[in-house]
C-alpha cells in the first residue's frame, strides 16, 4: 500500500507561536485514512515543541492502532528528532475524526518546522457509542472549567472511561486538549465528570468526547461557555525605560514593570494595571497604576514606571481590574526576587 496524508512543500507561519509545516510529498488519500492539514505547533514553557492535530478516518469500517509520524525540523529541513505518537481515541469511527498530541524529546530551539505522516493503522472491531455526555456551562477564565454527567446506556460496565475536552481555533485547528481522571460507570447508570484544562487564547470552539474499554460517545460541542474572568495574566518582566533588562537595579535608576495580557472577549474595556511592590519582611514599597488601558481584544502589554530609592530584595504582584474596581483576572505571577543594590 502506498503512502498518503503528505502535502506539497509549502511553509508558512500563520501566528507567530505557531511553528512552520514542512510537508514533502504530494497529497493521497487512497487509503481512506489522512492526517488533516490542519495541525498546531508550539513551543512549550519547558522548551519542547508540541504538535496537535486530528486523523479522519473515510473509510468504510472503524480502525485502530493509528500511528502518527512527526518529523521535527530546522529551517533547512534537517530532521533534528523523529517521534511517534498515537491518536487519543483507541478507535475511530468511520466517518469519524480523533486528535493527537505529540512532543518532541528535546528542547532544541532550532525546531522551526514540523512534518506530519500517517504511520500506520488497523481495522478494528466496532465500539458502540452509547455513553451519553450531557456538559454543564465550560467555565473560561486562567484556564478551563468543565463538568458535567455521563451515561452508560449500553449493557456492561464501561471501564476506564475517559473524557476528553478539545479547543478548536477559528480554521479549525486543535490548540488544545484536557483529559479527565479514568471513571467505571455501571450499566445504566450515570456519573459526574469535572475536566480541568489549560487555556488557549486562541480557541473559538469546543467539543468533548468520551471513550472506555468498550464505548465510546459520539462528539458532543460545546453550546454554553461563560467567561468567569476574561484577562489572562501572562509573564511579567522588569527592565529599565528603553526595555534592556536588569541583572540588578541601582538604586534611585528608573524601573518599567511590563506584563503581557490576553483578552478574551471582543467588546472593549478600560481597565486599570496595579502594580504592588514590597520588601520581603512584608512592608509595602511602592505601589503605582496604570489606568489608561482599554481591552480591544486580543494580546497586548502594560506597563507601570517604579524608581526604588533604597536597596534591599523585593517581589511585585501584579493585577487587572476594571474601572469598578472589580478584578478581570486572577493575580498575575508573583516575581520574588528583585535586587536593588547602591
Amino acid at each position: 500500500m502506498r503512502a498518503l496524508i503528505l502535502s506539497t512543500l509549502l511553509i508558512v507561519i500563520l501566528f507567530t507561536t505557531n511553528l512552520a509545516r514542512a510537508d514533502i510529498l504530494p497529497p493521497s488519500t487512497s487509503l481512506g485514512v489522512e492526517v488533516l492539514e490542519t495541525e498546531y505547533s508550539y513551543k512549550a514553557d519547558d522548551g519542547t515543541t508540541v504538535v496537535l492535530g486530528e486523523v479522519r478516518n473515510n473509510l468504510n469500517s472503524p480502525i485502530n492502532n493509528v500511528v502518527v509520524g512527526v518529523s521535527f525540523q530546522d529551517d533547512n529541513n534537517n530532521v533534528i528528532e523523529y517521534k511517534t505518537g498515537t491518536t487519543l481515541l483507541q478507535v475511530i469511527q468511520t466517518g469519524g475524526k480523533s486528535p493527537f498530541s505529540i512532543s518532541s524529546t528535546k528542547a532544541d530551539p532550532s525546531i522551526t518546522q514540523v512534518q506530519v505522516k500517517l504511520a500506520g493503522f488497523r481495522s478494528s472491531p466496532d465500539k458502540q457509542p452509547v455513553l451519553e455526555i450531557s456538559p454543564d456551562t465550560l467555565k473560561v477564565s486562567d484556564k478551563l472549567l468543565l463538568s458535567g454527567t455521563i451515561k452508560n446506556s449500553g449493557a456492561e460496565k464501561s471501564t476506564n472511561t475517559k473524557l476528553y475536552l478539545i479547543s478548536y481555533d477559528p480554521f479549525p485547528r486543535v490548540v488544545g486538549i484536557g483529559t479527565s481522571n479514568p471513571i467505571d460507570i455501571d450499566a445504566g447508570q450515570d456519573s459526574k465528570f469535572s475536566i480541568t484544562s489549560t487555556l488557549n487564547s486562541r480557541a473559538k470552539s469546543y467539543m468533548i468526547v468520551a471513550e472506555s474499554d468498550n464505548y465510546q460517545s459520539k462528539p458532543t460541542d460545546i453550546q454554553n461557555v461563560q467567561v468567569t474572568l476574561p484577562v489572562v495574566m501572562g509573564s511579567t518582566i522588569v527592565t529599565d525605560p528603553q526595555g534592556n533588562k536588569y541583572s540588578t537595579i541601582p538604586v534611585n535608576s528608573p524601573v518599567k514593570i511590563t506584563s503581557n495580557l490576553k483578552y478574551l472577549l471582543q467588546l472593549p474595556q478600560p481597565f486599570v494595571y496595579y502594580v504592588q511592590v514590597k520588601q520581603f519582611d512584608g512592608r509595602v514599597e511602592f505601589v503605582g497604576k496604570n489606568d489608561t488601558g482599554i481591552f480591544l481584544g486580543g494580546n497586548q502589554s502594560v506597563s507601570v514606571s517604579w524608581i526604588p530609592h533604597s536597596s534591599g530584595s523585593y517581589y511585585i504582584e501584579t493585577y487587572i481590574w476594571s474601572s469598578d474596581s472589580v478584578p478581570l483576572s486572577v493575580a498575575g505571577t508573583k516575581i520574588s526576587v528583585v535586587l536593588v543594590k547602591s
